[in-house]
């Protein structure tokens, strides 16, 4: 929540608020180094916290304030102090879009773990509104990043085990060590939004990819020996001739087919958007990291300097830091159970198949199995039955919907990659791709309801209305996103355009009226029956989003 007013003076001292060029480098308006002599009637301690994370005189004094503004507002201040000025010093240092310290460096500092810090920045919200949107939402962001770089990292671990030979000298974990920091450089570089899983997940089989086909046969499992063995054959002879213009041209980075699959099929992936990744996120950050005509293991002393500077320049988790077991990213231990729990077999009154362990990861690929799985496989034309429909209208709609689909197919893809980080248009293109089918899919059975409920098979006035196919293309869409876990409602949402997928993020790209979409959901849940549980309650949110806010918005 914004802060009130009666509280707007708590975070600014009389000091001019420094401007945007300012902001990035305090040492412009103040000098970097802490003067103890300014801050003798704070506590010596937190001026010592401060000092450890380089913070700046005004930073320091407008962290106390804040402090003092809490103590003041509670009877009793919950937790230790450190913890709480640990706290205070991260909502001044967001405020205020100051890079002082990393998030890992704060938790380290006052010994706790992400989870534990959330709830205690949180805690500054119950008896003032201290917490603005801004820091809100960095918040929020920051909790989705480190639940999907989690999930990330248990199945990196577990796909590892099924990969890696064990070894007396442990040689397996310098090779699993490396390939999980190139795997965070590569998502760093790759996505500005960081905490898309699906990419993520698939930028991961990538990097394993790339790992595997270099280690020897003895160093892997059966299946993955099997795998490399076809992409390690012996070069065939060449004249000198073809030699010497093989040399001229530049070695093209090779993605091995059969690898691919055997990793795709093992973690339940769809081995085409996978492809499409190494072919565009991956190729390019090896580029980007002279490595992608290099045949040997990337240097682990190269690959962690590349990634402890992007680490520090984001001022984010040190995601080195999962695969060493640190306390600061351990989740608490009923989430562990939670997300390791066992397959759970449905009622005997329940219908379908029986739900695997619901991981994260496990739980978004079984979605998108499902999703392509109900959509035509030619569904990106009207099929013979929406065709008739479109004809038996007074003025036949097929050009027009054509027309707003190529238009608007190119504002999605467009907004998608800017979103989600550089190459990414073409995801974009994919989902798109997607949502179109299920437009069509769903318009059909909606089409067909109708006609049995009226009686009448011209839909002329319906089907020429812009905004009903506008407002379901953006329903379709939607689903596919939130299938995806690009819109999701896990950690909150939010309202913020341009920097998430999260819904309102569609209706703003395809301009469309809140109330519009609005409309069109009820039919849209009743039209396509194989929507889950998970999907409704999505799109049920959304509802309820719009009601209660989005609607009313000038």
């Amino acid at each position: 929540m914004p802060p009130k007013k009666r509280h707007s003076g708590v975070t600014q001292s009389r000091e001019p608020k420094p401007d945007a060029d300012s902001a990035s480098s305090p040492d412009k308006q103040d000098s970097p180094e802490l003067s103890e002599k300014k801050h003798r009637e704070k506590d010596a301690k937190f001026v010592s916290l401060c000092k450890s994370l380089h913070v700046s005189d005004l930073v320091c004094d407008r962290a106390w304030a804040l402090w003092k503004t809490v103590q003041e507002s509670m009877d009793k201040v919950p937790g230790s102090q450190e913890r709480l000025w640990g706290a205070c010093l991260f909502v001044i240092v967001t405020d205020m879009d100051i890079g002082c310290f990393t998030v890992t460096q704060v938790l380290k500092a006052v010994s706790l773990n992400l989870k534990q810090f959330l709830v205690v920045v949180r805690q500054l919200d119950v008896n003032l509104d201290t917490i603005s949107t801004k820091v809100n939402s960095a918040l929020t962001r920051l909790e989705k990043k480190y639940d999907v770089m989690l999930a990330l990292y248990q199945r990196f671990e577990k796909t590892c085990k099924n990969i890696f030979v064990l070894t007396p000298d442990g040689k397996e974990r310098e090779t699993t060590r490396t390939c999980w920091t190139m795997f965070l450089l590569s998502k760093g570089r790759a996505l500005q939004m960081e905490d898309d899983l699906v990419i993520s997940f698939q930028l991961l089989l990538c990097t394993l990819e790339l790992f595997i086909k270099r280690c020897s046969p003895d160093q892997l499992q059966p299946l993955y020996q099997s795998a490399i063995s076809k992409v390690q054959t012996p070069p065939t002879r060449t004249s000198r001739r073809s030699q010497s213009k093989a040399k001229s041209r530049p070695v093209e980075p090779e993605v091995d087919a059969q690898l691919l699959e055997t990793l795709c099929k093992d973690n339940e992936c769809n081995i085409e958007e996978v492809k499409n990744v190494y072919q565009t996120s991956f190729m390019a950050f090896l580029e980007s990291v002279d490595l992608s005509r290099s045949t040997d293991f990337p240097q682990v002393n190269f690959i962690n300097q590349q990634y402890e500077e992007h680490y520090l320049k984001s001022r984010d988790i040190d995601g080195r830091l999962f695969f060493d077991g640190d306390e600061s990213v351990l989740p608490p231990k009923v989430e562990i159970s939670q997300v390791e729990r066992t397959p759970k077999k449905n009622q005997p009154d329940e219908d379908g198949p029986m739900i695997p362990p619901q991981t994260p990861i496990r739980a978004a690929m079984t979605s998108i199995k499902m999703l392509r799985g109900d959509l035509p496989p030619n569904g990106d034309q009207p099929s013979t039955a929406l065709a008739t429909y479109f004809k038996n209208c007074t003025v036949d709609p097929t050009q027009d919907v054509q027309k707003r689909l190529e238009t608007l197919g190119q504002v999605f893809s467009q907004k998608f990659g800017e979103a989600v980080g550089p190459r990414c248009v073409v995801y974009g293109r994919q989902r798109f791709a997607l949502g179109v089918r299920l437009y069509y899919k769903v318009m059909e059975a909606m089409l067909k309801s109708e006609e049995k409920r009226l009686s009448v098979q011209n839909f002329s006035k319906l089907l020429n209305d812009s905004t009903f196919h506008t407002s379901l293309l953006a329903c379709s869409l939607e689903v596919v996103m939130a299938t995806y876990e690009e819109s999701s409602f896990k950690n909150g949402g939010s309202d913020q355009t341009g920097t998430n997928l999260c819904f309102p993020w569609i209706l703003n790209v395809l301009s469309l009226a809140a109330f519009d979409f609005y409309k069109v959901i009820e039919s849209f849940i009743k039209a396509e029956q194989t929507l889950s549980k998970d999907i409704i309650k999505h799109l049920e949110t959304c509802e309820n989003l719009i009601m209660e806010r989005i609607a009313w918005r000038t």
